[in-house]
C-alpha cells in the first residue's frame, strides 16, 4: 500500500511547535520521561484548542504520577507468547546498533501504556469522592531516556523502506487520512530491523494472535484508569467533545501498539 503524502494523518512536529503548543510538549516530556511526543498529542496541535483543552482535562492527573505508574505496571510484559528467532541480517548490526533500537523501542514501549491511560481518564467515571486517591504533589518523574533520532516524515523515505511503513497504516473508512504509529517511522533508521518487525508482525496481526493480550491489556487499563478519571467539567469542554473520533480511533490503535512493542523489545533482547 503505498499513500498519498497529502492522505496521512496531518500533525505539528515538535519542531514547528510554538507558543502553548510547544509548552505543552515539554510538559509531556517531561512527565513520562520520553524524549519525543506521541502521534495522538502531534494531531491534536492541529485542531484549534484541541490540545489545550485536553492538557486543562489531564495534566493534573499527569502532575501526581499515579496515573503514568499505573499504565507502566500494566503494560509491562503485555506479550508474554514465543517470539522469532533473531535473524543474522538483524544480528549483524552489531551490538551498538542494536543498543539504538533497543532506545528506540523502550522509549515507545514507556509512552504508549500512558497515551492509553490518558485516553481512558477521559471517559471514566470518576469514583466517589471520598473514594479518590490524594495527589501526590511531591512526585519525582522518571529520568529522560536516551534521546532519539528525529521522527522521519513518511513522505520522505525511500520507496522500499516506505512500503514496509506503509504496510502498518491504518486506513479506517474510505477518504479517512492513514494513521502511521510513530513506532514504525523511527524503526526506518535500520531498514533490516524494520523488514524483520514487517515479515513477524503482519502476520500476527492479521491471524489474531495479538488479539488476546491486546484485548487484556485495554480491559486492566479501563478498570485502573477509573482512579484518575479526568474531571467532568474540563472533558465536557465543547473542544475537546468535537474530537471524541480522534480518541475513538487512538482507542484501536495504541493498545496494539504496547502489544507490538512488547513483542519486538523480546524479539531484539535474544541476544
Amino acid at each position: 500500500m503505498v499513500v498519498n503524502p497529502a492522505r496521512y494523518l496531518a500533525e505539528v512536529g515538535e519542531g514547528s511547535a510554538r507558543g502553548e503548543t510547544a509548552r505543552i510538549y515539554a510538559e509531556i516530556r517531561r512527565l513520562t520521561g520520553v524524549p519525543f511526543v506521541a502521534l495522538i498529542y502531534r494531531h491534536l496541535a492541529t485542531i484549534p484548542h484541541a490540545l489545550e483543552a485536553l492538557w486543562r482535562a489531564v495534566g493534573p492527573r499527569l502532575q501526581s504520577g499515579e496515573l503514568q505508574e499505573c499504565a507502566w505496571r500494566i503494560g509491562r510484559d503485555a506479550w508474554k507468547g514465543p517470539v522469532p528467532d533473531l535473524p543474522d541480517d538483524v544480528r549483524s548490526l552489531g551490538n551498538q546498533e542494536l543498543a539504538r533500537i533497543g532506545d528506540v523501542i523502550d522509549a515507545y514501549n514507556r509512552a504508549n501504556p500512558v497515551n492509553f491511560a490518558i485516553v481512558c481518564a477521559l471517559s471514566a467515571m470518576p469514583p466517589t469522592p471520598a473514594g479518590h486517591r490524594t495527589s501526590r504533589a511531591n512526585w519525582t518523574p522518571p529520568q529522560a531516556m536516551p534521546g532519539l533520532p528525529p521522527i522521519p516524515p513518511v513522505a520522505g523515505l525511500p520507496p522500499a523502506v516506505r512500503k514496509h511503513v506503509d504496510a502498518f497504516g491504518k486506513t479506517g473508512y474510505a477518504g479517512m487520512p492513514v494513521l502511521v504509529p510513530t513506532l514504525y517511522r523511527h524503526l526506518t533508521y535500520w531498514p533490516d530491523f524494520l523488514a524483520l518487525a514487517h515479515r513477524e508482525v503482519q502476520p500476527r496481526l492479521a491471524a489474531g494472535a495479538f488479539h488476546q493480550p491486546i484485548d487484556e491489556f485495554r480491559t486492566a487499563m479501563e478498570s485502573g484508569a477509573v482512579a484518575f478519571a479526568c474531571d467532568r467539567a474540563m472533558v465536557a469542554d465543547p473542544v475537546l467533545r468535537s474530537v471524541a473520533p480522534v480518541f475513538e480511533r487512538f482507542t484501536g490503535v495504541i493498545p496494539e501498539m504496547v502489544v507490538v512493542g512488547n513483542f519486538l523489545s523480546r524479539t531484539l533482547r535474544q541476544t
